[in-house]
């Protein structure tokens, strides 16, 4: 009908051109719109499932080691809501510097953790090996006790944490460091029993620190756990442990790893290597560690 007449068709013909810029310019806007909100599905390759070992044998400084617990688990999908799966039916012991072994055995309420079969004395300056069979598999890994280093004091400091975090009390030690060896720490902080992890992403993994710069000194006002604010009526608990150098390493990688933010100069992501090797197929790494560690621990509740 546009073209019936010449004037009527003109007329229409720019009217019709108008709206049609209208109609084009919301469905474009729609479409931008439409493509903000569309759920992108990604499909990530699945790769082979690894076993994960979480195997801390520890024992107080000055009193005799307990029952020791290893928890096993295997990887899974990137994009799955569930927990880790346990690695169920492990063979798993430790031997101690004669060969003498301790059988662990698996809880049945507890799939994937492993208990060992009385307590461990866990003797200092030890070598110890963990073996562990599961999957057709065999895995090893090695580790040393260490002896602990005493917390002389515990005690609460005013102050700020991190920047922008609110002004609060701070838990904090002082302990003396041995200068006739290296030394590797390890922290850890109980509030009201509960171990706690810094608000912070530099911390939340473990704090951990080499001797370089403290070897020998008294360290003074120190707060592992400087982003985290305790309360007034709260029991805080803090445990230093004794770790090796390849314990450290390990830490430190994990921490470098979770405080990543996507930055030029970030860490790139990738999995950890611990030190538990797989003797039957190498190329199928395990992940996680073995440690073995002597920690001393001090309490006190915040005035």
């Amino acid at each position: 009908r546009s073209v019936q007449t010449a004037n009527r068709g003109t007329s229409r013909l720019i009217v019709d051109g108008v709206r049609w810029r209208h109609v084009a310019l919301g469905v474009s806007l729609a479409a931008v719109l439409t493509g903000c909100e569309r759920v992108v599905r990604v499909t990530a390759p699945r790769t082979e499932v690894r076993l994960v070992v979480e195997a801390r044998l520890e024992r107080a400084l000055g009193r005799r080691g307990g029952q020791q617990r290893i928890r096993l688990t295997t990887t899974q999908d990137v994009f799955t809501d569930a927990g880790p799966p346990p690695a169920r039916g492990a063979t798993v012991r430790v031997l101690d510097a004669a060969g003498t072994a301790t059988p662990f055995f698996e809880l049945a309420l507890e799939p994937g953790v492993y208990v060992s079969a009385g307590p461990m004395a866990l003797p200092v300056e030890q070598n110890l090996t963990l073996q562990i069979t599961w999957d057709g598999d065999q895995y090893v890994a090695r580790e040393r006790m260490l002896p602990g280093v005493p917390i002389d004091s515990l005690f609460f400091v005013q102050g700020g944490g991190f920047p922008g975090q609110a002004a609060g009390p701070r838990a904090t030690i002082e302990f003396v460091d041995p200068g006739d060896r290296t030394n590797f720490y390890l922290w850890e902080q109980f509030v009201n029993g509960v171990r706690q992890l810094s608000p912070d992403s530099g911390s939340f993994s473990r704090a951990v620190l080499p001797d370089d710069i403290i070897n020998g000194s008294l360290v003074r006002e120190f707060s592992p756990y400087r982003g985290i604010v305790v309360r007034s009526g709260q029991l805080v608990r803090i445990r230093q442990y004794a770790i090796s150098d390849q314990a450290y390493r390990f830490y430190d990688a994990l921490s470098e790893q979770t405080a990543n933010n996507g930055s030029p100069f970030g860490v790139p992501a990738s999995s950890i290597r611990g030190n538990v090797a797989n003797v039957t197929r190498p190329a199928r790494l395990a992940l996680g560690y073995f440690i073995a560690s002597e920690y001393s621990e001090s309490e006190r509740t915040v005035p």
